[in-house]
């Protein structure tokens, strides 16, 4: 998420990293004036974390930072700020700057100054904000091109930048949420610079820009129209040393799936994840904005893989990217039920990158394991191993674990999803014989049972009077035993 402030406040800027790197500017624009960083307030107890970067927990503090004396009254600057909104639907004061400078606050919904009597309020958050499980990051960036003369009170004080309000009004409140990194610059940057500063901050805090990602080179490394369906909760991993940028793991600050995808191993932070990767390498992806529906797509029909509607693009960059080894956790919760098997789910990887996840162009791939909180884990993914560009993934359902060339037998249940109750299963054997046809829930509770005999084709009708949900479908011959599952919506 991003705020749009006019054509002079524009997108803007967020947290930094403690990352030692041997470039020292954000986005590898030089110049800046002022670069708080992490946890700025000197207080441990404060010490928060975004995107698995240090940030600063401004709830119940104040906090005075006094500006460089090379600032000589911000005639013209540029500053970001990257923010997390408080849980709460209320305005709230981010900083204000005072002194010498004149007065310039910036709060969750608008800049403003008295003294210049300039406003500019905040486009309103999308509705898709209400579906988030957790506050969503925003990168804040003003261009000052004129700096209104300093408050006659002013004199000869210190240019300073205070976090939250000392005097809070009918229409702001006592600072809350995470402020992670403040930039200032004296000057007007360019929108090429502003570019860079602002995909470097994307990417280290999981926030979704409105325009393409660039490098510290200025190369686009995510277009926004070429990959505008999947333009949605962006985030990445990558290392760019001119950006002084190292983000080893990631996840979407607006993504209420909590999908994290980290180098090697994914570490409880940035900084303690051991993982490796060279210069100017990037893993990159964004969603297509779609809900957790299971379905089967016209292009998977051949497949017995139930995928979810929401999808993924990873967009690899660099020479060495496909070469990095990942972990990816995923969220099941709004997926599965507690205690599903893991044999049955699976991530599915599209190795065209075109999303119509022909099973012929995919790999399967079932989890390390499923904890008891519903975090499913894949190690040791590589990605665009076949060198196209892109993989598109997704996550699904095994309908059955073995395939027919195991099978003396055919055994079909459809339709499937099941859309009113009512199934039907086909079953095809060698040579007559006896079958049961057993329907349980995730839990393992008899949900209906089917018996046949002397027989070697069966077509047996039944009926799901369950909740909607996830159910088991077994069919046992005289000595075989087979699965699959059915999805009531």
């Amino acid at each position: 998420m991003y705020r749009k402030l006019t054509r002079h406040a524009i997108l803007c800027g967020l947290i930094l990293s403690s990352c030692s790197l041997n470039a020292q500017s954000p986005g590898g624009v030089g110049r800046q004036s002022l670069w708080l960083k992490g946890n700025f307030s000197s207080d441990s107890v404060q010490t928060s974390s975004l995107n698995f970067n240090p940030a600063t927990d401004m709830s119940g503090i104040s906090k005075q930072i006094k500006m460089p004396r090379v600032i000589e009254g911000l005639k013209r600057a540029t500053i970001f700020t990257v923010h997390q909104n408080p849980p709460l639907d209320q305005e709230r004061v981010v900083w204000q700057i005072t002194g010498g400078f004149g007065d310039l606050s910036l709060s969750t919904r608008r800049v403003e100054s008295k003294s210049a009597k300039m406003g500019l309020v905040f486009e309103k958050p999308e509705a898709t904000s209400t579906k988030l499980k957790r506050p969503a990051a925003v990168i804040y960036t003003y261009q000052r091109q004129q700096g209104s003369p300093p408050a006659e009170d002013a004199g000869n004080k210190d240019i300073a930048i205070e976090f939250s309000s000392p005097t809070p009004s009918s229409q702001t409140d006592h600072s809350a949420g995470l402020v992670a990194e403040v930039i200032v610059y004296e000057t007007l940057l360019k929108e090429k610079e502003i570019a860079r500063i602002e995909s470097y901050l994307a990417i280290k805090y999981g926030i979704t820009l409105q325009k393409n990602y660039v490098n510290s080179l200025g190369e686009t490394i995510w277009s926004r129209k070429n990959e505008e369906v999947y333009s949605n909760n962006i985030a990445g991993i990558g290392r760019d040393d001119h950006s002084t940028l190292y983000q080893k793991q990631g996840t979407s600050s607006s993504s209420p799936d909590q999908l994290i995808i980290g180098i090697n191993k994914i570490a409880v932070s940035n900084r303690v994840n051991s993982g490796q990767i060279n210069d100017k390498d990037y893993l990159i992806w964004g969603d297509n904005g779609r809900d957790f529906t299971l379905s089967r797509n016209d292009g998977q029909a051949k497949s017995n893989i139930l995928l979810s509607e929401k999808k993924w693009l990873m967009k690899p960059s660099g020479k060495t990217a496909r070469t990095i080894s990942t972990e990816l956790e995923i969220d099941t919760r709004s997926l599965l039920p507690a205690d599903f098997p893991k044999e049955y789910f699976c991530l599915a990887i599209d190795h065209s990158g075109s999303g119509d996840f022909v099973p012929e162009n995919c790999t399967y791939i079932t989890p390390d394991n499923i904890s008891a909180e519903g975090i499913a884990t894949f190690s040791g993914l590589h990605w665009d191993t076949d060198g196209s560009g892109k993989d598109a993934f997704s996550f699904g359902l095994k309908t059955r674990l073995s395939p027919d060339t195991d099978r003396p037998v055919t055994f079909q249940v459809y339709p499937n999803p099941i859309t009113d109750g009512h199934y039907n299963v086909a079953v095809t054997l060698d040579k007559p014989a006896d079958i049961k046809i057993r329907i349980y829930d995730v839990n393992l509770h008899l949900i209906d049972s089917k018996n046949g005999s002397g027989q070697a084709n069966y077509l047996v009708p039944g009926t799901i009077n369950g909740a909607a949900g996830i159910y088991i479908v077994k069919l046992f011959t005289n000595d075989k035993e087979f699965s699959q599952l059915v999805i009531k919506p």
